[in-house]
């Protein structure tokens, strides 16, 4: 017995009838106004086919002759229809207030409800460390036993899709549009590479819906639905990353952000994100798996990463440095009100006993613990 949540726009329909649901929907979604709230609050009460039911024959035949076709077309093309509250459709999903109706997808719909699926997205205009930062993130990862998911957008979220499928690391692209195309037409090689490779395509947009300035928003909740953590490579202030950031927070998933030094001022959205509390700051790779509980912390290890306890005027120094943006060491000098040579001492202690990190260009941050 499939059992549905409350407000479920299937509550009531009897099993086996799936497919007419869905040629209904499909059918509603041609017609005006099925969007609108008082629509959709009205077929939750009565059901599609009453709602169906009060237009004219004129209007409703080529609205289900056109339903038909789309249908047609999506088994054509290898396009499964998941229905909210029937099995297949994704767990985590389908925990939202505001999850779709039906997802579409194309691959291997399994991944969709799989162990561990980890969120990476970033800017599209990725810079070369940028590029880099996702590599090392991906060395600091286990070989499998994960999925990774991300939108299939140029920069960040391209380079991850192609590092998951040329490591053999299953991939699911959240897609912005219907699954009949792949946009940015750049990374179609890369879209087909991911089904070749045993990934997935997934969207909540119908077959031969074009992308547009709404639907990249709306797709954002789908990645951060699909996840049980997210984490944020590179991203500007504002961005889409950051949209995605905070749904995934808001639906009480687990939010990192790479170190801003990673980038420097490409990485002002990461900054953000941590500044505000949205996402936990990540100084190196190794930190995430450890984070989410994938690889147990050994004596060895804890010891190695476990600071020593403060002493005499470290404490001082702690509170001169950002704990996600990097200072200069002139920078620090002038804040402690010291000699150089002192400060540089001060320093190079507080980094042997992990509390201070040095970054290129000589500057530091405050290790998070």
């Amino acid at each position: 017995m499939v059992e549905f949540r409350e407000g479920d726009p299937r509550m009531g329909l009897e099993e086996g009838s799936d497919e007419q649901w869905l040629l209904d929907w499909l059918t509603a979604k041609q017609l005006p106004k099925f969007n609108g709230r008082g629509a959709l609050r009205m077929v939750r009460e009565v059901g599609l086919s009453a709602w169906l039911s009060g237009f004219a024959p004129n209007m409703l035949s080529p609205a289900r002759d056109r339903a038909l076709r789309e249908r047609e077309a999506m088994k054509e093309q290898g396009v499964v229809p998941l229905v909210l509250g029937r099995r297949g459709y994704p767990y985590l999903l389908a925990q939202l207030p505001d999850a779709p109706w039906v997802l579409f997808a194309k691959g291997s719909t399994e991944l969709l409800s799989g162990r561990r699926p980890l969120g990476i997205v970033g800017t599209r205009r990725a810079s070369t460390v940028g590029h880099g930062a996702v590599e090392t993130l991906f060395d600091g990862m286990p070989n499998s036993g994960w999925i990774m998911v991300s939108g299939m957008a140029d920069g960040i979220d391209a380079r991850a899709h192609g590092l998951a499928a040329g490591r053999g690391i299953p991939t699911v692209a959240c897609l912005a549009h219907g699954l009949h195309a792949v946009h940015p037409k750049t990374n179609v090689r890369l879209a087909h590479h991911i089904l070749e490779c045993g990934g997935c395509w997934v969207s909540e947009y119908r077959w031969g819906t074009p992308p547009s300035k709404y639907t990249f928003p709306a797709r954002n909740r789908i990645i951060a639905g699909l996840v049980e953590a997210l984490v944020v490579v590179e991203s500007g202030d504002p961005g889409g990353s950051m949209i995605t950031a905070r749904l995934a927070r808001d639906y009480d998933r687990d939010v990192f952000a790479l170190s801003p030094t990673w980038c420097a001022d490409a990485m002002k959205g990461n900054a953000r994100l941590i500044r505000e509390q949205v996402a936990e700051l990540l100084h190196s790779p190794e930190d995430l798996p450890r984070a989410l509980g994938w690889v147990q912390k050994g004596r060895e290890d804890l010891e190695k990463r476990i600071p020593e306890p403060l002493e005499g005027d470290t404490e001082e120094l702690l509170t001169a440095l950002d704990p996600y943006r990097a200072c200069l060491f002139d920078e620090v000098v002038e804040r402690l009100n010291g000699h150089p040579h002192a400060v540089r001492k001060r320093l190079l202690e507080a980094e042997l006993k992990g509390w201070v990190r040095c970054w290129p260009g000589d500057r530091f941050t405050r290790t998070v613990r």
